[in-house]
């Protein structure tokens, strides 16, 4: 049986083709599954904060009582006011300063925002949180035990060495006990009941910030409110804003110091003046320079004025030297007796006729305001034994 061959068609032109159907999830066409995820996604309300969450948010605005945060929410959240102050009670953030922390409740019920964590408010494991992001948290200091404190969080006891419990060394550890401070967790054990806190850690850490705000502040002439940290023979080393200046003894007052602790204490808030800075930022070779005696009223153009030459006075002997004797006459007011002019007899040093802290009667020879010098003399005073 012969076969015919196949019949070849020529297309229809007019014929319009149906397109193919898009696959679901193409690019073509959004699926109505995805479509839906979008519309849910764009209507789903945010995650409403809770007690505990941590934060960071910029203060808008600081009254006499708190301050209030931005974090972003619908509404700017309250903090107290002391949380904003360092261990002088002056203010350590300003307006616009971003800060981090963490939300608490406040009485009302209402968050708050907070520096440092209340374990009992966030609950317990906020305390892991803590551990985690080197949040501050509260607590209170109370026995001492064998090296350091008895520390309760809350409810939760932890233990703080007694090197970590402040900046520098406590001479008498027992001044913290009973006092509640915020604290860093440096160690937590998986089952959460060994718990070592530094006070140390957050005081070093809010001590860096601070310094940052003063270091890019500092300028030469600053006048500046500073703390008195460490006595030492040659000066007193200043604590002005987070880093330390030096206050050299010849820069404490307009009158000779013998020994600073004779006119400093540690913890005495002063006034100084910048001088010099060197190597700011530059660790332990940054060097700055601070004055007192710059800001005092200086004795000498009125004091020294009103010394006529050829009056006696009587004065307190502060120094001996090879060459004299230094006699202070009123305070911050120094003449000088040369050697000559201590005897009639000739002397090899003025120990042999004077000792410190001695009262004498002295002639004035000459004032030079210009150079700061008064010349005096022993032996031309009247009153003088003639030794």
């Amino acid at each position: 049986m012969t076969s015919e061959p196949n019949e070849i068609q020529e297309p229809d032109h007019n014929v319009v083709p149906t397109p193919a159907e898009p696959m679901p999830g193409g690019d073509d066409e959004p699926s109505t599954e995805f479509a839906a995820l979008l519309a849910d996604a764009d209507n789903a309300e945010p995650v409403e904060p809770k007690a505990g969450d941590k934060v960071t948010g910029t203060i808008v605005q600081i009254t006499d009582t708190e301050a209030f945060v931005d974090c972003g929410g619908r509404n700017e959240l309250p903090m107290s006011l002391e949380e904003l102050k360092d261990d002088q009670g002056q203010l350590a953030h300003k307006v616009g300063d971003q800060i981090s922390g963490h939300l608490a409740k406040a009485k009302d019920g209402n968050l708050k925002f907070t520096l440092a964590i209340n374990l009992r408010e966030a609950g317990k494991r906020a305390l892991t949180d803590a551990f985690t992001h080197g949040t501050p948290v509260e607590g209170k200091v109370g026995e001492t035990n064998k090296g350091g404190f008895s520390i309760s969080l809350s409810g939760v006891r932890a233990f703080c060495p007694f090197s970590q419990i402040d900046l520098r060394r406590a001479d008498d550890p027992t001044q913290f006990v009973g006092q509640t401070f915020k604290f860093k967790v440096v160690e937590l054990s998986e089952d959460g009941r060994n718990v070592v806190v530094s006070r140390r850690a957050f005081l070093q850490e809010h001590r860096d910030t601070e310094a940052t705000r003063t270091r890019q502040g500092l300028a030469l002439g600053d006048e500046r409110e500073g703390t008195v940290t460490r006595l030492v023979p040659f000066g007193a080393f200043i604590d002005i804003g987070g880093i330390e200046g030096l206050v050299h003894i010849s820069q404490i007052s307009h009158q000779r110091v013998a020994n600073p602790a004779d006119v400093l204490r540690e913890g005495q808030t002063v006034k100084v003046k910048v001088l010099e800075i060197q190597n700011l930022g530059g660790g332990r070779n940054e060097r700055i320079s601070l004055s007192i005696k710059a800001l005092a009223s200086d004795p000498w153009p009125t004091t020294a004025g009103s010394l006529a030459p050829g009056a006696d006075v009587v004065g307190r002997v502060t120094r001996l030297v090879d060459f004299g004797v230094f006699v202070e006459l009123q305070p911050g007011i120094e003449g000088l007796i040369h050697i000559s002019e201590l005897a009639n007899r000739r002397i090899v040093h003025p120990r042999e006729v004077v000792n410190e802290e001695e009262e004498i009667t002295v002639r004035v020879l000459d004032v030079d305001l210009s150079r700061r010098r008064i010349s005096l003399s022993r032996k031309q005073a009247s009153g003088y034994d003639g030794e």
